[in-house]
């Protein structure tokens, strides 16, 4: 018997599903603490238009430059590829894409 697993993004904040190209996820830091979350396209505006003046006061102190142009974001950072392909080699179920487990990211950072 065949069987089909699907992943769908769903924006935390208003629990509506999020289509392929209508949003993504958002890393951020506070106080120490990274956080992530997965946002529609509005709601990425939204809460990039609530931080900007924050931003705009605020000294850059890691992370990476912001460079000319809107450069369309690749299947995700070099590390979560890393991080899918670790996960298939140990037989962990890993979806092809969204967001990973934060219980195989942290196996993966404690191996």
């Amino acid at each position: 018997m065949a069987k089909k697993t699907y992943v769908q993004l769903v924006d935390d904040f208003s629990g509506d599903s999020i289509d392929d190209g209508a949003g993504r996820t958002v890393r951020f830091a506070f106080d120490g603490a990274e956080y992530e979350i997965d946002l529609t396209n509005e709601h990425v505006e939204e809460f990039a238009e609530t931080l900007e003046r924050f931003v705009r006061a605020s000294r850059r102190v890691s992370g990476r430059r912001k460079t000319g142009g809107n450069a369309p974001r690749g299947g995700g950072s070099s590390e979560t590829a890393a991080i899918r392909e670790w996960a298939e080699s140990q037989g962990l179920k890993v979806a092809s894409r969204g967001r990973i487990s934060g219980d195989i990211v942290e196996q993966y950072r404690n191996r």
